[in-house]
Parts: C-alpha cells; sequence; structure tokens
C-alpha cells in the first residue's frame, strides 16, 4: 500500500497519526436518527448534507463515532427499519454521493462511521420480496414461507404455530400473514410489512455479505446489528410456551424458546464476525470492523452474544442496563445492578454503556433533568465505549405533546435536534417540521449552552474530554457505597485517579471524605460537575487525616475529581 494511502487510514481513526485497531474498545458512540438532526433544504426533513453541516459540532463536543440509524429506501412503516434497497439512499435524506461526501467530510476530522444492518427483514414491498411471492428464483425461498396447519369451519388458513412477532407481544398477535397469491403463510418478527429473512438459505448469507461489502468498500467503519435476537427460529416450527399473567419484557422474550436467542442464531452471528475479520485482512484494512449488536433481556442471556474467544460473535452486545431502571435506586441496589453486569462480562471481552435511542423514552422523562446528569456520567466514565443518543448532551427532553405519526407511537424522543432559539429551533426553515421541536427549545439549545459554564453541554464536553485520559480508558475500578443514596467509584492508572460521586436520593447528603471512601490522596480536582452539585470546575480540596474535609452533596447530582 502506497505511503499517501497508509497516511490517510491513519487519519481516519483519529484525525492525528495514531494507530488505534480496536479502536472501538472505548469508543465515544453518538447516535444520530437522521431525520431529526438538521434539515439543509427546508423541506422539514433532516438530511445527510445537514448532518455534514453540525460535523464540527461533534468534533468539538469530543465524540469520535457516529452511529446513524437506517438510511436506507423505505415506506417508513418502521421509521426506516422496513428496506426496499439495502445499497441505496433514502431520497429525503440525499443522494449517495451525499454519502460519499459524508464519509470524506468525516474522515477529513478523524471521526468513524457505524451503520445499521438490518438483515433480519426486508420491506414487503422490496423487489426481493415481490418476486418470492411469484415463486421467481433465487428468491423463492429468500424469505420464510409455510404451508397452513389446516383450515377452520369457514375455510380460513390457520397459521402454522402460535409464534406471535415482537412488536405486538402486550396483545399477541400471529407471526404469519396469509398472502392468497402465493397461497401460503409468510413469517414476521416485526411489523406484518417486514418479512423475514430464511438466514438460513446461503443464498441470502450471500447477499447480506455482499451489502456488507458494500458499505465498508464506501467507508462505513462498523455495523450495529439490529434485532439478532430473532435472527433465527426453530426449524420444526414448535409451539411456544403460552403467556402467562406476569408479561414483563424479559418474561415474554424467555418464553419465546423456540423464536428468540435461538441457538442458530450465535452461529450465524459467528459466521458474520469470520467475514468481517476476512474482509479486513484481506483489503489490508487497518483498523478493526466491529459487529455491535443491539441485544436486550436480562445480563446472563444477553453476554452470550459475546461468544467465545474461539468462536467469537458480537464484538460487544449492547448495554441497555442503566436504560431499563424502572425506579430510582439506592446506592446499594445501583451498585449490585451495575456491578452483575461488570462480572459477568467475558474475560478479555469490552464492556459498553447505552445511554437512550430511537426505540427509548429520554432519561429527563423516565426520571428527571437533574438525573441524566448521573447517567451521563456512568456511560462514560465506566469502563468500556458508550453510545448515548442526539441531544442527550443537552438534557433535550421529549414532546409527548406530538401527534403520533407512526402505527407504533415512538415518535415522542425523536423529535428535532435544538440547535437555537430561532424558528423550529435551527433545525429547519420549513413551516413545518415533520415532527413539531419540543416547546422548551428557545432556552433549552446548544447556541445557549455553549455560552453558559455550567451547561449540560459543557459537562458532557467535560466527560468527553475525561474519556481520553488512561485511567478512564484503561484505569482500574473500584466502587464505594459511601451512605444509603451515595456511590461512588474510582478510575485508577499509575498515579492518577479519578472519583466519581453521585447522590442518588432527594436529599442533600454529607459527605466525611476520610472514613468513607479509604485509599484517598490528600489532593483533589475537580474536573467536571453538574450544574445542581454546588462545586465549580477547578475547585481544590485537600483532604488528609489532619484536616480531614467534611462536605454536602446536593440531591440528584454528581461530582468527578482527579488527584495526580
Amino acid at each position: 500500500m502506497k505511503f499517501f494511502q497508509v497516511s490517510i487510514l491513519l487519519l481516519f481513526v483519529s484525525g492525528v497519526l495514531t494507530f488505534d485497531t480496536d479502536w472501538w474498545k472505548h469508543a465515544s458512540i453518538y447516535e444520530i436518527y437522521l431525520k431529526s438532526f438538521k434539515d439543509s433544504d427546508g423541506d422539514g426533513i433532516g438530511d445527510i448534507n445537514g448532518l455534514i453541516s453540525k460535523l464540527d459540532y461533534l468534533v468539538d463536543i469530543g465524540i469520535d463515532t457516529i452511529y446513524l440509524a437506517p438510511f436506507y429506501p423505505s415506506p417508513m412503516v418502521d421509521g426506516g427499519y422496513d428496506i426496499t434497497d439495502f445499497k441505496g439512499i433514502e431520497p429525503t435524506y440525499g443522494t449517495m454521493q451525499d454519502f460519499e461526501r459524508l464519509i470524506k467530510e468525516m474522515k477529513s476530522r478523524g471521526l468513524l462511521l457505524v451503520t445499521d444492518l438490518v438483515i433480519n427483514h426486508s420491506s414487503n414491498k422490496h423487489e426481493w420480496f415481490q418476486k418470492s411471492i411469484d415463486k421467481i428464483n433465487p428468491y423463492t425461498d429468500y424469505y420464510i414461507w409455510k404451508d397452513p396447519k389446516g383450515y377452520d369451519q369457514k375455510d380460513n388458513p390457520i397459521p402454522p404455530n402460535n409464534w406471535f412477532n415482537i412488536f405486538d407481544f402486550w396483545t399477541p398477535g400471529s407471526a404469519w400473514k396469509w398472502n392468497e397469491k402465493r397461497r401460503q403463510f409468510y413469517f414476521h418478527q416485526c411489523m406484518v410489512e417486514q418479512p423475514d429473512f430464511d438466514l438460513r438459505n446461503n443464498a441470502v448469507k450471500k447477499e447480506i455479505k455482499d451489502i456488507m461489502k458494500f458499505w465498508l468498500e464506501k467507508g462505513v467503519a462498523g455495523f450495529r446489528v439490529d434485532a439478532p435476537m430473532v435472527f433465527m427460529e426453530d426449524p420444526q416450527l414448535r409451539d411456544n410456551k403460552p403467556l402467562g399473567l406476569d408479561t414483563t419484557v424479559f418474561t415474554v422474550f424467555e418464553g419465546m424458546t423456540n423464536t428468540f436467542n435461538h441457538p442458530d442464531t450465535f452461529r450465524f452471528v459467528n459466521e458474520l464476525n469470520a467475514f468481517v475479520r476476512d474482509y479486513d485482512r484481506k483489503s489490508g484494512k487497518p483498523i478493526q470492523t466491529p459487529l455491535i449488536g443491539e441485544t436486550y433481556g436480562p445480563p446472563r442471556s444477553v453476554m452470550k452474544y459475546y461468544g467465545t474467544k474461539r468462536f467469537p460473535a458480537f464484538h460487544f452486545p449492547l448495554n441497555f442496563l442503566v436504560t431499563t431502571m424502572e425506579t430510582y435506586l439506592n446506592a446499594r441496589e445501583l451498585h449490585d445492578y451495575l456491578q452483575t453486569w461488570l462480572d459477568l462480562v467475558p474475560r478479555g471481552m469490552t464492556s459498553n454503556w447505552a445511554l437512550g435511542n430511537h426505540d427509548k423514552g429520554r432519561v429527563s422523562y423516565q426520571f428527571n433533568a437533574e438525573y441524566n446528569y448521573i447517567m451521563l456520567a456512568l456511560v462514560t466514565m465506566l469502563p468500556g465505549a458508550c453510545q448515548v443518543y442526539y441531544g442527550e448532551e443537552l438534557n433535550m427532553g421529549q414532546n409527548n405533546a406530538v401527534r403520533l405519526k407512526d402505527p407504533i407511537n415512538r415518535n415522542f424522543h425523536r423529535t428535532p435536534m435544538h440547535w437555537d432559539d430561532t424558528r423550529n429551533a435551527g433545525f429547519s426553515t420549513a413551516e413545518k417540521t415533520w415532527l413539531p421541536v419540543n416547546p422548551n427549545y428557545w432556552n433549552n439549545n446548544v447556541q445557549i449552552q455553549k455560552t453558559h459554564q455550567n451547561s449540560s453541554l459543557n459537562y458532557f464536553k467535560d466527560l468527553m474530554a475525561l474519556r481520553k485520559a488512561d485511567a478512564i480508558k484503561r484505569g482500574d475500578l473500584k466502587f464505594h457505597i459511601v451512605s444509603d443514596w451515595v456511590l461512588a467509584f474510582s478510575r485508577t492508572f499509575k498515579h492518577t485517579s479519578y472519583i466519581i460521586i453521585m447522590n442518588l436520593g432527594t436529599e442533600t447528603q454529607p459527605i466525611d471524605w476520610l472514613s468513607e471512601i479509604d485509599y484517598l490522596p490528600a489532593s483533589w480536582t475537580v474536573v467536571a460537575s453538574s450544574s445542581n452539585s454546588g462545586y465549580k470546575k477547578a475547585f481544590k480540596m485537600e483532604i488528609n487525616s489532619q484536616y480531614p474535609h467534611s462536605s454536602v452533596l446536593r440531591p440528584n447530582s454528581v461530582l468527578i475529581m482527579r488527584s495526580e
């Protein structure tokens, strides 16, 4: 490879001439729902050129990796996850030339791009599915087609079994849809407009690998793999267990023994892992291509998606642990919650922490605005990669008064990004945006928060800067349960220590540093703090046995200090 090409590839990794082959182990990933990020052409819909115009902002706040939700051609029945062309660009978002320019502009800034790999299903409008209905080879068996179990008294076809689709698990509906033209049922784990591929079909596997190669050659650095838990089903079509009375998300999924986390799924993910490793080797790519799995479930179940050293699966499965908290936890409960995950991560594997995504409600809605500071500290200061959803750096709320425009009612946390206090929050010049912005945009936006030293945005920038420190990247971790409602953890590498201390409760908490946290160095400097903590950045704290320092921490606040 020529020197110029090598230099460009090294620049691609970090913006400077450094070589970090396993960059994903400590990546700071920022998910962008393109439709709501920035509109460049005034049609009220975010687009690729809008994103390009905001790349400098992402660099400024310390992001190194963008995860871009689906941007492929789609009827948008499921927000872009129903795809009609896996190698195309949705026209409302731009063109392939725009995408290629995005990659070029990102590389010049040292940013990496992770894209959504949606391979469990396609849109029912996809050419492959239409040809599969007509039994046109090789597409005849690209999807899962089955004959009816029989016919009822009215001569209606009976589905092959009791499997239901995961979008309807609160009010279960069949995962089988009758097609009159083909005279068979097709299977859909998600919406009826999203027929499942037969991922045991070698021709389908070849298509998927070709799709992956296409985007890798465009410059994509890795893939977030959508919905792997439902990749494979029992080939014998055995019924799942009937639903009991306790129908929580986890218990429902655990009962789907024949359609959820099937053993063949892990073999398929291993095959994808082998493909990217082989691609990296053959192409001479200087950085690894990670596969990041969108996984849900109890931690022990999610851990299976790491695979093993001899049988690798995902480079890491996404950890949504902090987003599944249904109530405020005290210090002991939160410690146990976090430690359970950390104890289960296989030796030598990378952990990760995700705060929100396009399917999850924002933290400020689930808890309160102050709690968002605590959650940001958790996902950025704990070991491993982190993922945040656009707008979380602003403590951006969600607009629950939005007239929801999709059939599964998930748009309230996909409202447009708040850039400034002009019309439509600076997101678009359109008379109407695809969703209305949150009405609080006039006093909660990037422009205003940049100028306020203690803003959520500047706090987030501090956290991102700290993530570059060796102690946060690879330092030892130790938890301290300071009191019922105060939890702290330290990150130490060589002679540098950081301590992150948070008040999870609703009352001010006193802290006697020496008696409650062991092995503290004498001198500390505040390097980041939530706006409600009562401490300012650069504040010096001296602690020793002769002059122990007692202090207080305000409710739902967090303080981060460094000692060297």
